[in-house]
């Protein structure tokens, strides 16, 4: 953009008006290019609002994967978990059955185990 000065020259030979007139004329040329800027600006803020609300729907519909996905992993956890917890049970019974069998303790030393196992 080209600087075109108002400030007329026969008023810039005269220093102290000359400098106001000079000053004046720079802050009216930045107000003018900050207001065409605010211009470009609010005339871009349609389209960029719109893009943002995109944005926002897309991260919406991920959040809503995201957690149906948590679901998912969650029942089938609960569905796996369940069936260990009940299979620990049932080994522990049959641990403590083992336990009572006659002999079954020479036959840990036997073999090695030195486990012992707390009666519940």
């Amino acid at each position: 953009m080209a600087k075109i000065s108002r400030v007329p020259s026969a008023v810039g030979a005269i220093p102290v008006v000359g400098d106001l007139v000079k000053q004046a004329d720079s802050q009216a040329q930045w107000l003018q290019d900050m207001l065409e800027q605010n211009a470009r600006l609010v005339s871009q803020l349609p389209t960029t609002m719109k893009s943002f609300n995109d944005s926002l729907e897309r991260f919406n519909q991920t959040v809503t994967r995201l957690d149906k996905v948590v679901s998912t992993i969650e029942g089938a956890t609960a569905s796996l978990i369940a069936p260990l917890d009940q299979l620990t049970v049932t080994l522990e019974r049959v641990i403590r059955l083992l336990n009572e069998i006659p002999g079954a303790g020479f036959v840990r030393r036997l073999g090695g185990i030195e486990r012992k196992v707390n009666d519940a």
